[in-house]
């Protein structure tokens, strides 16, 4: 990933939220395959990881790549971007909300009001929140979230998680 834009097409497409260009509900094998991933990738058996950096500004973000499997099926992704500069954590958010503002629906929960309380954001456990529905039923949500970290540092997270819509329930026979 190597900006926003990017970022956003990996994520929303046609009044629907997808993550990395994969369909929903594939393999594992095969999203290994297509992202031409190895074992080395796969953490456990329900999830795949990919570690890397985000550019951003003069400096960069720590990136995290999460492929998530529920019975061997790909039904989530998620990117976690950290930094441990409280500044650059605000000004990612930031520009952010501008992107998010200018590629998506209005959100369905909360709203990116939420981008501007970064500066509040504690390891507290209370993070800000906002999600949206596409049209198929599929989910994006994101996180602005703080962890404490060995001596006294904190360490400051944007999650940004989509979600496969969940299959149709069959009816009882």
């Amino acid at each position: 990933m190597k900006d926003f834009d990017q970022l956003l097409t990996s994520l929303y497409q046609e009044g629907k939220y997808i993550f990395e260009d994969l369909p929903w509900l594939i393999s594992k094998e095969e999203v290994m395959e297509r992202k031409q991933l190895n074992d080395n990738n796969s953490v456990r058996e329900d999830l795949l990881k990919i570690d890397g950096i985000f550019p951003f500004n003069d400096s960069s973000l720590e990136q995290t790549v999460l492929f998530v499997f529920e019975d061997d099926k790909f039904v989530s992704g998620e990117y976690l971007f950290s930094t441990a500069d409280h500044d650059e954590f605000i000004k990612f958010c930031e520009e952010l909300k501008t992107h998010l503002e200018k590629s998506l629906p209005k959100p369905f929960g909360n709203d990116l009001s939420v981008f501007d309380n970064a500066k509040n954001v504690d390891t507290d456990g209370q993070g800000e929140s906002v999600s949206w529905k596409g049209e198929d039923g599929s989910y994006l949500m994101v996180d602005l979230l703080a962890a404490a970290q060995e001596d006294d540092k904190k360490q400051y997270i944007i999650q940004i998680q989509s979600t496969s819509p969940l299959p149709e329930k069959e009816g009882l026979q």
